[in-house]
């Protein structure tokens, strides 16, 4: 029988970069598991090093929690709605950004006195 390692919730934490605090939530969520509690504290497999590390991704990525879960604990390919949606989401985001900066340099580049004044002589 091969002996599974298992860390504490610290140990997990430090491995993961997540805080304790969000550990715990995962935890009564569902997203990271316990394998086992030594005196009423927590243990953690590698499964949960995986787990947690891609909830931190995938809040990068802008998920919900609930959206997270969906995609850890849905069945096969039930992910992709969700990223293909936020792909959209994102696309449609950059687009927006890059009118945004088109027009930020567009008064960066003025020569009116007042930034107020910009895209009165030469409108967008």
């Amino acid at each position: 029988m091969v002996a599974v390692e298992v860390f504490s919730i610290g140990e997990l934490a430090e491995r993961t970069g997540v805080s304790v605090s969000a550990l715990r939530y995962y935890d009564e969520l569902g997203l990271v598991t316990t394998v086992e509690r030594v005196g009423g504290q927590r243990r953690f497999d590698a499964g949960a090093v995986t787990a947690a590390r891609f909830v931190k991704r995938a809040q990068r990525f802008g998920f919900s929690l609930e959206q997270i879960g969906q995609m850890m604990n849905g069945a096969d390919q039930a992910w992709q709605p969700l990223v293909t949606s936020r792909l959209e989401q994102l696309r449609n985001l950059r687009q927006e950004l890059d009118v945004m900066i088109a027009d930020l340099e567009r008064v960066e580049s003025c020569r009116c006195r007042f930034p107020t004044r910009c895209g009165e002589h030469h409108p967008a």
